[in-house]
């Protein structure tokens, strides 16, 4: 508070609100909301309140506790949207009424009156009675009066608290906030209002982190409606927008129990980085409700895209959806020259798990001719990708592999036995291998093994 009449040079606007320490700024704001007289945030909204919560994530961070602030629903949630991200607060209601001009000019008078009471005074009545004539505020603003520069900048200030210039302070206390909402009203509101302040474009700074978050909050929430509200986003002409909005719902999605409509566009994207992002966050789909529609357009991808996005088309197909033509593409990468692609494909056919089912009979043909391949990492490969399937003739045929002159291929058999569903069934197979089977190498290996069944 100004106790003192000072005359001196002009200074800069808004200084005085910005230079002070937080927990007088928030004294200060908490004071003029006290003045204000009218609710900016709803009838049931205190504002006083809201400014509290507000300024509790930024002096607490991960720490912030939101159970306040989650009472009062969607209503707290646009609260705090307008306090930082002000440019998408709904237009303030227009004032029908209000003073006189010349009322409020004797006001501004008063705030290089003599007295300090009167300066006071005259300060919170404009705080209250002048929003609707910014243009004379901004006027005193511009005095060569010291004292009416500053209150009028501390006038303006109460109606624009200024919270979007220091965002990064409020981060971690937000995403704390924005974890705990999962209802879709709030998860809608979020969605509009992220989607409404990425009009201007690109964001930049902690701007940039703050939109990132509502994403992400958005994403968190697995509500269909809200994540089709950014839909439009992923077409955005600017790549960059259309990336980040991809990246952080796919990255955000909490389960493969849902994958958003929103990557299920992006797919579909002319622009090959977007696919390439989407194709890394539809791995693991278990959404019945997009399954179908995940799996044709990675068909898509597979059939009529440029490498590389046809290759890494393939771990989804393979992995969700066990297709033939993907699996025998993945096949045919590793006998390659490739040697990037080669350890890729291996990888994939060695994280992949067990499906349960039988392999498609085009498919065993394909498996036959690599594990009959002089080369003992084709042979390995062909067994990996038999393990993922399941049948007693998959079994019967990895019992055979056992035998296989290279060490790691026929170790490769072994981890892949064990991966059977049925292990009784391949654990009776074993038994009557140690005694029956041709290949001495079988019998010595699948007595070895079976000890390892028996214990599951």
């Amino acid at each position: 508070m100004l106790t003192q009449r000072r005359k001196g040079p002009k200074v800069r606007k808004n200084c005085l609100f910005l230079s002070i320490s937080a927990p007088l700024r928030l004294c200060v704001r908490l004071l003029l909301l006290c003045c204000l007289g009218v609710n900016a945030f709803g009838e049931d909204i205190d504002p006083v309140k809201i400014a509290i919560l507000v300024d509790g994530m930024a002096n607490r961070g991960a720490n912030y506790d939101a159970t306040e602030l989650h009472a009062l629903g969607a209503d707290g949630l646009a609260a705090v949207i307008d306090h930082l991200l002000p440019d998408t607060a709904p237009p303030p209601k227009p004032i029908l009424s209000g003073p006189p001009e010349a009322e409020l000019r004797g006001l501004i008078a008063r705030l290089d009156a003599d007295e300090f009471p009167e300066r006071e005074a005259a300060t919170h009545e404009l705080i209250e009675k002048a929003r609707g004539r910014r243009d004379l505020i901004h006027e005193a603003a511009g005095s060569r009066s010291l004292e009416m520069r500053m209150r009028a900048e501390r006038v303006l200030a109460s109606w624009d608290p200024r919270y979007s210039e220091r965002l990064n302070e409020y981060l971690s206390g937000f995403w704390t906030y924005l974890e705990g909402i999962s209802d879709s009203p709030r998860l809608q509101l979020l969605a509009r209002r992220t989607l409404q302040a990425f009009e201007p474009g690109m964001p930049e700074g902690d701007r940039l982190h703050l939109l990132r978050l509502c994403i992400a909050g958005v994403a968190h929430g697995q509500d269909d409606a809200s994540c089709d509200i950014l839909r439009p986003l992923v077409q955005h002409e600017d790549l960059h927008i259309a990336t980040l909005v991809t990246e952080t719902v796919g990255a955000y999605k909490t389960s493969g129990q849902f994958v958003p409509q929103l990557l299920v566009d992006a797919l579909a994207s002319p622009r090959a980085t977007v696919v390439e992002i989407a194709l890394r966050f539809v791995v693991g789909c278990q959404d019945s409700t997009r399954r179908e529609s995940v799996d044709r357009r990675l068909r898509v991808i597979f059939e009529t895209g440029e490498e590389p996005l046809k290759f890494q088309a393939c771990l989804p197909l393979v992995r969700d959806f066990q297709d033939v033509d993907a699996w025998i593409y993945v096949l045919e990468q590793t006998a390659g020259a490739d040697d990037n692609r080669v350890r890729t494909a291996l990888n994939w056919i060695g994280d992949t798990k067990n499906c349960g089912a039988a392999p498609n009979p085009r498919l065993w043909e394909r498996l036959d001719v690599f594990l009959a391949s002089k080369v003992a990492e084709q042979r390995r490969a062909a067994v990996g990708v038999l393990g993922t399937f399941a049948s007693d003739r998959v079994a019967g045929r990895l019992i055979d592999l056992l035998g296989d002159a290279d060490t790691l291929v026929a170790k490769q058999a072994e981890t892949s036995l064990a991966a059977q569903p049925d292990w009784r069934h391949v654990q009776d197979l074993l038994m009557l291998a140690t005694t029956n089977h041709k290949s001495e190498n079988v019998r010595a290996r699948a007595q070895r093994l079976l000890p390892t069944i028996t214990k599951r």
